[in-house]
């Protein structure tokens, strides 16, 4: 409220304006729009799915933005390049998503948000600056269902939040994630895979389920996939409190541990067959016998 009372001071008694009528223009800039009223968040139609697990990850909401602020006309245009470049060091230059990717919607979706916080992006400004980051077809769709800023096209969309539910309908496909979700927890060690490379193939899985599994089933699932020869060892140190990172890093110190052994065994397996060989080839060679036919001799008279 002090806020709103230096700016209507400032604008009234500043010598423009002393003597003269003061813009409402003005005005409502001053006060962020204040005498326009203050716009209300339409939340769209929620995706309901036959999983209850995808709940969460197909409601609009999981992708809001911390700065829930939806306002947005022509006066604020003018840094939304300067936000576009700020965004566009956490987001990566080259991330753009053509909507091509099978269920990329979510790592779009999640990696926007996290670059829109960093940066304090308004969902107001969000809904403008989100199609920056897509590329191709999906680019030009957007823009023939977002609102025009001259206000000679409303648009399918008017928010935000309505422009994610939109990417959501269009892009999640619930029998896709369901299926990731069946690799994901059917994931085990693979022959040859240290204990580091299945933890970042399970990250993967985990990524393109759009992360619906906790840290607490990560851990779980990790460690059930794990070779039968540390499995027991590392379940028992998987404590509640301990980090995946940590985790993983044990494992792989036990899988080295039991791999250096197995190479040793190997080794030894080996050495004693060809101690096995030299010792057959060192043996004297049985003397040959020669067989002849003999003929019994013929009786006389």
């Amino acid at each position: 409220m002090r806020l709103r009372s230096v700016a209507i001071y400032w604008l009234f008694n500043h010598r423009h304006y002393s003597h003269s009528h003061v813009p409402r223009r003005a005005v409502a800039r001053a006060l962020g729009r204040e005498l326009e009223g203050t716009p209300h968040l339409r939340l769209p139609e929620k995706i309901i799915p036959a999983d209850d697990r995808q709940a969460a990850i197909l409601d609009c909401v999981t992708y809001a933005l911390a700065n829930t602020d939806v306002r947005y006309d022509r006066t604020m245009a003018h840094g939304l390049g300067r936000l576009r470049k700020d965004v566009s060091a956490t987001f990566g230059r080259e991330a753009k998503w053509d909507g091509t990717s099978a269920l990329g919607v979510f790592e779009f979706l999640n990696r926007f948000v996290k670059a829109g916080n960093d940066n304090d992006v308004s969902e107001g400004r969000a809904l403008y600056l989100l199609p920056e980051f897509t590329k191709g077809d999906l680019k030009r769709e957007l823009y023939t269902v977002m609102p025009s800023l001259q206000g000679g096209r409303s648009g399918e969309v008017s928010s935000y939040m309505e422009l994610v539910n939109w990417l959501l309908r269009k892009y999640a496909d619930e029998q896709s994630l369901s299926d990731r979700d069946a690799l994901f927890h059917g994931a085990s060690q693979e022959d040859g895979e240290t204990e580091n490379g299945f933890y970042v193939r399970l990250r993967g899985l985990r990524r393109l389920c759009g992360y619906i599994h906790t840290e607490g089933q990560m851990k779980s699932r990790y460690t059930q996939g794990l070779g039968w020869g540390i499995r027991a060892d590392v379940r028992e140190h998987n404590t509640g409190n301990i980090p995946m990172d940590l985790l993983v890093q044990y494992s792989q110190r036990k899988g080295d541990v039991c791999r250096r052994r197995h190479e040793e065994q190997q080794a030894e397996e080996a050495r004693r067959a060809e101690a096995r060989r030299e010792r057959r080839a060192a043996r004297p060679t049985p003397g040959r016998y020669v067989t002849a036919a003999v003929t019994p001799p013929t009786k006389v008279g």
